[in-house]
């Protein structure tokens, strides 16, 4: 009789930290969710973004970005050199990444 109530304290005690990992780990992925969101998220007043953020806006490598550009997909108004890389206006760079022939390949 006396190891029927130890039992179930232990077994309570090993239930509770089972518990407190998966609330840990859903509280790292809801973290890692939120970070995420935010990388993706273009402040108002950035308008010309550096291609492996408009990569992640749309789902592509940021060589893919590359690609895009030099067969004219993304067109001459939509990005442009400045110093030693190309960057890519938020609105035109998008629309022209939508309205490309086939519309749906990436």
């Amino acid at each position: 009789m006396y190891f029927t109530p130890l039992l179930s304290f232990l077994m309570s005690q090993i239930n509770s930290e089972v518990r407190i990992d998966r609330l840990i780990a859903e509280v790292e992925n809801l973290t890692s969710q939120v970070k995420q969101l935010i990388e993706l998220t273009p402040t108002r007043n950035k308008v010309w973004l550096r291609p492996s953020e408009v990569a992640q806006l749309i789902g592509v490598t940021y060589r893919q970005i590359a690609r895009y550009r030099e067969q004219g997909i993304f067109k001459v108004d939509s990005y442009r050199f400045n110093g030693n890389r190309y960057e890519y206006h938020n609105v035109r760079a998008i629309a022209d990444f939508e309205s490309r022939k086939g519309g749906y390949e990436k």
